[in-house]
């Protein structure tokens, strides 16, 4: 049969179908415009649109770990877009396959003496991705899709980045991308059983002594108790532990559940948050709505990218976060709590450490009850200082100039 004529952009959209995908995280923009309307028409792939673009990155890296499959980012060229290499440096690092598609206006590019000119971004990405490839005519369409997927599983899993120009996408092509290929999975993705042991610090499954970022033992046993053997009895669906390089209690609770760790050794301050949505999606798209998404994270971390807790309430992505902060005696620049409620989710601070328990399981019902982020701030003491390091004073005053 002979191929049929569609836009370009269709036929993309009906790989990223074959391959799977059900769901796109990204910062919506006039030069998506066209992938927005093949979407549209193909039908099968929602859009999720959140603030930034680093966080797109975070969340597309938690569905494909949950998932087994590549995640797909979609963000528009400007300057925000430079920060999609954070996100790609962390997803190479812990070998994670996605596809980011950039979208720009015109294949040609700004006028050399625009305003504004947007960074190159194939240039930007090229050490952090496998493959870093900028479409120049629309019959590569077909192609570029295909072989991004298939170089993103294969070997050491990783993203690569495909700059897509508008005036192409809405091109007519030649395809016979509506035949279906079945799609493809990754072999392991980093979404494990925990590890026997109780919570300890990690990096890339090698133990290392010590706490993680500064969280003292106490408040680790207390979460190995209440999320390993202290499992709820009449709860049987499987927990998330999303966090750092933590290791939970291996425990497999009445009714079969078990306890799932996602970990990062290179996400940056608050990768987790972002990365929590990206599972929780998962988990609702392949109908574990039960399941629950715990994050680990050091409260000073937590203010990078809190942002995206308007995008959890929003789409209904229900989590507990909790945040183990450090007490400076009012130093804090923001009250995690507050921000947690500024965005509209119930929060809840913990200072004496009898309360955790108490706390964590009323954030569990309150999640569940308002399908939203639930948060507790645990306040572990002073900050710990390292073995050995010079003894430094807080900043009471911040100056600008000589």
């Amino acid at each position: 049969m002979a191929a049929q004529r569609i836009p370009a952009a269709r036929a993309a959209v009906q790989i990223l179908r074959d391959e799977g995908i059900d769901l796109v995280f990204g910062c919506p923009g006039g030069p998506l415009l066209p992938l927005y309307a093949a979407m549209a028409e193909t039908g099968g792939i929602s859009h999720l649109p959140v603030r930034d673009a680093e966080a797109a990155v975070h969340m597309a890296d938690g569905w494909a770990r949950t998932n087994g499959r590549a995640g797909v980012v979609a963000v528009a060229a400007g300057p925000g877009a430079a920060r999609l290499v954070t996100g790609l440096y962390a997803a190479a690092q812990d070998a994670v396959p996605l596809v980011c598609l950039t979208g720009r206006p015109t294949a040609a590019g700004p006028p050399r003496r625009a305003a504004h000119r947007p960074p190159d971004l194939v240039r930007l990405a090229a050490p952090v991705t496998k493959r870093a490839e900028r479409i120049e005519d629309p019959a590569r369409f077909p192609g570029a899709f295909r072989e991004a997927f298939r170089i993103a599983r294969e070997g050491r899993p990783g993203p690569v980045l495909i700059d897509v120009p508008a005036d192409l996408a809405v091109a007519e092509i030649a395809s016979d991308a509506g035949r279906a290929t079945g799609g493809g999975r990754w072999s392991a993705p980093p979404t494990r059983a925990a590890a026997p042991a109780g919570l300890t610090a990690d990096r890339g499954g090698h133990a290392d002594p010590g706490t993680v970022r500064g969280a003292p033992p106490w408040f680790l046993a207390e979460l190995a108790a209440v999320f390993g053997t202290g499992h709820d009895a009449a709860a049987a669906s499987d927990t998330y532990l999303v966090g750092g390089p933590l290791h939970a209690p291996s425990a497999a609770g009445p009714g079969g559940s078990r306890l799932q760790h996602l970990y990062g050794r290179s996400g940056p301050p608050g990768w987790e948050v972002p990365a929590a949505i990206g599972v929780r999606k998962a988990l609702d798209g392949r109908g574990e709505r039960d399941a629950e998404v715990v994050v680990v994270l050091d409260g000073d971390g937590f203010p990078s990218l809190s942002g995206e807790l308007a995008a959890a309430a929003r789409y209904d992505a229900p989590m507990v976060l909790l945040l183990h902060t450090a007490d400076r005696a009012g130093e804090d620049f923001a009250d995690p709590v507050k921000v947690a409620e500024a965005y509209g989710c119930a929060g809840r601070g913990v200072v004496d450490p009898a309360e955790l328990r108490t706390a964590v399981e009323w954030a569990r019902k309150e999640a569940v009850s308002t399908r939203r982020p639930v948060l507790v701030d645990v306040r572990t003491g002073p900050p710990v200082r390292l073995p050995g390091g010079p003894a430094v004073e807080p900043v009471h005053e911040y100056t600008h100039g000589p």
